[in-house]
């Protein structure tokens, strides 16, 4: 089940401590991303605000899979920090989305790029943008990534020639579904159900979602 949490800083959730520790798992002690490393173990930025609504796969309570999203409308990643990848521009506004900080536990992964939780991360955040009737996104990702997105009936535009981030060769791109996707991405990854929880807030934040 995908849990969702927006409106809520740094420190104010358990289940985010537990995303911010796999963060720092994945992208600096396995892709070795050292700028990102701090002696804490949780891998925070200037982005993690209560503009940020972070999606979770959860089970039992344990963190098996995350990701980050952001308005465009507001300062990003890719307008912020990684701007020299995008050679064509892109609304900026709270109809587009930013997706960052995408990672699943190892053991989760099931030999594939997405697998069955990153699947199921996937698919809960088209659910909970489509419910709003956001259809646009844009990411960085492995360049690999722009076939297997138009195979589900994502319709991609790159924003820049491919880049390396840490030696990993990466491409910002701009991503368009709807409920055909949706359905597509379901029947590809064996994800029948729906798997968006209700949102996840701490009880001060519940106000700030729309």
């Amino acid at each position: 089940m995908i849990e969702v949490i927006s409106g809520v800083l740094p420190g104010e959730s358990p289940l985010l401590e537990q995303a911010f520790r796999l963060r720092h798992q994945i992208f600096v002690n396995e892709m070795h991303w050292e700028p990102l490393r701090r002696a804490d173990g949780r891998e925070i930025d200037q982005f993690d605000d209560i503009d940020a609504t972070h999606f979770l796969s959860v089970s039992n309570g344990k963190l098996l899979g995350y990701f980050r999203s952001r308005p465009t409308s507001t300062p990003h990643l890719l307008s912020e920090v990684h701007a020299h990848l995008c050679e064509r521009q892109y609304p900026h506004t709270s109809r587009v989305l930013e997706w960052t900080r995408y990672c699943v536990v190892p053991a989760q992964r099931e030999g594939t790029a997405f697998g069955g939780v990153g699947s199921e991360l996937i698919v809960g955040g088209m659910e909970w943008c489509l419910r709003r009737d956001i259809h646009d996104v844009v990411l960085e990702y492995h360049p690999s990534w722009i076939t297997r997105f138009m195979g589900l009936g994502f319709k991609v535009q790159p924003l820049g020639l491919p880049d390396e981030i840490a030696g990993d060769p990466v491409i910002a791109v701009h991503m368009q579904f709807d409920e055909r996707a949706l359905q597509r991405t379901r029947r590809a990854r064996n994800v029948f159900h729906p798997v968006l929880a209700e949102d996840f807030l701490a009880p001060a934040a519940r106000q700030s979602v729309a």
